[in-house]
């Protein structure tokens, strides 16, 4: 039990170090990042997706591109539709996007409903439409398991399958989703989502802070179980 227990510290402490070096070298040199894009929309499904997922890969696009995030549904699961609007903007002025890259789609049919899977075809058709009127030339969005199996998040990856086929010239990427023991790793999994990741985007330390209060506006949504995944997630650390 006791070699365990130093094995097991001796871990924690080379994947602290990993993550320092790691963020400390992205601070100065591109690393494993997009290259080339210049004007990236973000396709989420619910307000929040932005910042419980997306974070790292939002804060450091911000340096170098200009970033819409368009937003699928007004998270109305509950009739909280229009509150979670007003955090969802919140959110954004925390994080940097600009109100006026926020567009919010409100469609009969595209409610906030985990057991709810949208119509693929209607949701690339409005994300073809936003894509080609804003010049947009990366979109990014959930992969086929949604990070959480959200059947919203799983729609949406299917419909940029649609796009990718009808719209040659925009690249899409997909945030990927890994097993439950990763996925509350905390820093531990950031050697490995390095090295099996093509692409990877580490919050600092600073950013690590940042993501925490723009979450806070989130207040709708701060149940104990997501507190839980705001302190354990991997993705407030390595976004693909």
């Amino acid at each position: 039990m006791e070699d365990l227990t130093i094995l097991l510290v001796l871990i924690l402490i080379f994947c602290i170090i990993i993550y320092f070096l790691l963020s400390t070298v992205q601070a100065w040199k591109q690393g494993k990042q997009l290259m080339g894009a210049k004007r990236v929309m973000l396709v989420i499904a619910h307000p929040d997706d932005e910042v419980m997922f997306f974070g790292p890969t939002i804060l450091g696009l911000l340096k170098s591109c200009d970033i819409y995030l368009l937003c699928m549904s007004s998270g109305d699961y509950k009739g909280e539709g229009t509150n979670r609007k007003d955090e969802l903007y919140e959110c954004c002025a925390e994080i940097g996007i600009p109100e006026q890259n926020i567009l919010l789609i409100k469609h009969s049919t595209l409610r906030d409903d985990p057991n709810l899977r949208w119509r693929e075809e209607l949701v690339s058709e409005i994300v073809l439409r936003h894509v080609a009127a804003l010049s947009i030339d990366t979109v990014i969005t959930f992969d086929r398991y949604g990070v959480s199996g959200h059947r919203n998040h799983i729609a949406l990856y299917y419909a940029m399958g649609c796009l990718a086929m009808e719209d040659q010239e925009r690249s899409v990427y997909c945030l990927t989703s890994v097993n439950l023991m990763r996925k509350y790793s905390w820093f531990v999994d950031v050697p490995m989502s390095y090295l099996l990741c093509n692409i990877v985007y580490l919050s600092s330390p600073s950013q690590w802070f940042q993501l925490r209060r723009a979450m806070s506006k989130h207040e709708s949504q701060l149940t104990w179980y997501r507190r839980l995944y705001i302190l354990f997630s991997r993705f407030d650390f390595s976004a693909f």
